[in-house]
């Protein structure tokens, strides 16, 4: 898969690539299926929306809703086809030319999982950069998400700041949990830009760990479900005895 000048020069300027139609439909299927299984039995390591207490989720765990599991964790460990995933030979393709690497490290410790969005129980994201809470020797790590149905504003979709992987952000543009005041007029300026990822079933962003990123709760009926996944090249590592090195790397 090899992407052009014009595809690079996006992803370094913008911080984001989209690839449509990325994946082979009958694998989707079967991430679909282990997806919905999992949830259905509720296999741990999960996450719920009430543990984070986002805007819109529910109060307590004890409330309503407050069972709504929001990601599935350490997804490469669950079933093959998670793995047969993030060691997809496009996917590494794509971050070879985007690091200008040979090796790619696939990251167990961060992301790594499935996202939900669950119909009346979802929570919206403020304005976040992955990196905030990583220890690594860079910032420069890519995120790899796939897309398993159709993705759209009404049922949360990710809306991104082009751009903002470049920005310097001082520190008074984010709070103390590291998400954007977005009354801050620099802010402002970056949100003038927002645009909302709209995918297909299949279709895969590739954005940079750095890039400003939110999602708003689901409003339709339908559950959305998203795999995501990061990686690194061969000019970063993750920080000695820090979080980021709780599960072993995987070189693909």
């Amino acid at each position: 898969m090899q992407l052009n000048n014009k595809e690079l020069q996006q992803f370094h300027q913008d911080g984001y690539l989209i690839r449509r139609q990325m994946i082979d439909m009958a694998l989707l299927n079967e991430i679909r299926n282990q997806v919905k299984n999992h949830l259905q039995l509720r296999l741990p390591p999960f996450e719920l929306e009430a543990e984070l207490g986002y805007p819109k989720a529910p109060k307590s765990v004890d409330s309503e809703g407050g069972r709504t599991i929001r990601r599935l964790l350490l997804a490469y460990s669950r079933d093959v086809v998670f793995r047969q995933w993030a060691k997809n030979k496009v996917v590494k393709s794509i971050l070879q030319q985007l690091f200008e690497s040979e090796e790619i490290w696939f990251v167990q410790s961060h992301h790594n999982c499935i996202m939900t969005k669950q119909p009346q129980y979802s929570s919206q994201t403020g304005w976040h950069r992955d990196i905030r809470y990583w220890r690594f020797e860079n910032d420069f790590l890519i995120n790899s998400w796939l897309a398993m149905g159709e993705e759209n504003n009404a049922n949360g979709c990710l809306k991104i700041l082009p751009g903002t992987h470049n920005l310097v952000a001082t520190e008074d543009m984010v709070d103390k949990d590291l998400f954007l005041n977005v009354k801050h007029p620099e802010a402002g300026k970056c949100l003038e830009h927002s645009i909302d990822v709209e995918l297909n079933a299949g279709d895969v962003l590739f954005f940079h760990a750095g890039l400003f990123h939110a999602a708003s709760n689901n409003v339709t009926e339908q559950a959305k479900y998203s795999l995501v996944n990061s990686y690194h090249g061969d000019k970063n590592s993750p920080l000695v005895d820090s979080k980021s090195t709780t599960y072993e790397e995987v070189l693909i």
